[in-house]
């Protein structure tokens, strides 16, 4: 619990754009305003068209993975070590993400 409030004025444009912004941010308006003013690291929530892109290129990552297993088994042409790279690239993505 929070005993302390503040309150300041803003103009209609500036309400807005606080109140979108922390809409976007997935969190309430004191939640933003107070992340904001002590310098705190947000993070925005990702639209379901974001989550199903990355859910994608997750699979992708797998398929990656399993060409370059393959090419390890006989094949050490160029093609698995790029595989196996690209796969990484799109792994480490998703990993900072979190998803």
């Amino acid at each position: 619990m929070k005993p302390k409030t503040l309150r300041f004025r803003v103009s209609n444009t500036e309400y807005y754009i606080i109140k979108n912004k922390a809409n976007y941010a997935g969190i309430t308006t004191s939640e933003f305003l107070r992340a904001i003013a002590l310098d705190y690291n947000l993070s925005y929530k990702l639209t379901e068209e974001e989550i199903e892109i990355y859910k994608e290129l997750n699979k992708y990552a797998d398929n990656f993975r399993r060409i370059g297993n393959l090419f390890k088994l006989g094949d050490s042409t160029k093609v698995k070590e790029i595989s196996i790279e690209t796969a990484q690239l799109i792994r480490d993505h998703l990993n900072r993400l979190k998803i």
